[in-house]
């Protein structure tokens, strides 16, 4: 495992290096705007396979994908009316969706874009979405900053250090698949909030 630290001055070099990573294969931990999280190419199931195994978590939960843009959502996710006055209100931000697949119409994703340099620089320049999901083990506390995320993942293979010490509080997390707003997790993101943006756009 490698430990970048990443700075203005070396920004642009830091993310081409966990792109290559990705491309490889690989696992990169970095900062979001709520947690610290782990990511990996979507297409490659090894490399997300990986991620249950290191993380000692379900193979068959879905993880949060983490989007190059707001324009990309059109291409992945399916009935989206309601799905786009959220995002035109929160994204970039603390707000997760889970919206109906294109490809699978029976099927639901989760997709996400944070408010973080390092997470949308990581999933533009790779060109595609990332799962990205909680540095954690299954069922423990996230890890709050590089050290901690070391330690816990030494198998993994970068580590992206920006000196951020996390507030350990997820995205909230929606579930608009239906056109309606379901709660599915609470988080930093007030979910009355969220239904107030409903309310004035109905």
């Amino acid at each position: 495992m490698k430990i970048l630290k990443i700075s203005p001055e070396n920004f642009t070099e830091s993310i081409a290096t966990a792109v290559t990573i990705l491309k490889n294969g690989g696992i990169v931990a970095h900062s979001t705007d709520t947690i610290w999280g782990l990511s990996a190419d979507t297409g490659n199931e090894k490399a997300v396979a990986r991620i249950h195994f290191l993380k000692k978590s379900d193979p068959t939960k879905k993880l949060l994908l983490n989007l190059p843009s707001k324009k990309y959502l059109d291409r992945i996710g399916a009935k989206l009316c309601r799905a786009h006055e959220l995002v035109r209100e929160f994204w970039p931000g603390n707000l997760s969706l889970l919206v109906r697949s294109r490809e699978n119409p029976a099927a639901k994703i989760g997709v996400r874009l944070p408010d973080s340099k390092i997470s949308n620089a990581l999933a533009r320049k790779f060109g595609a979405p990332l799962v990205t999901t909680s540095a954690n083990l299954s069922g423990r506390k996230v890890a709050r900053n590089a050290t901690a995320v070391a330690r816990i993942f030494p198998e993994i293979d970068l580590v992206l250090d920006d000196g951020t010490i996390s507030k350990n509080v997820a995205s909230t997390l929606v579930d608009v698949s239906a056109g309606g707003i379901r709660l599915v997790r609470a988080g930093e993101l007030d979910f009355k909030k969220i239904q107030r943006t409903r309310a004035r756009r109905s």
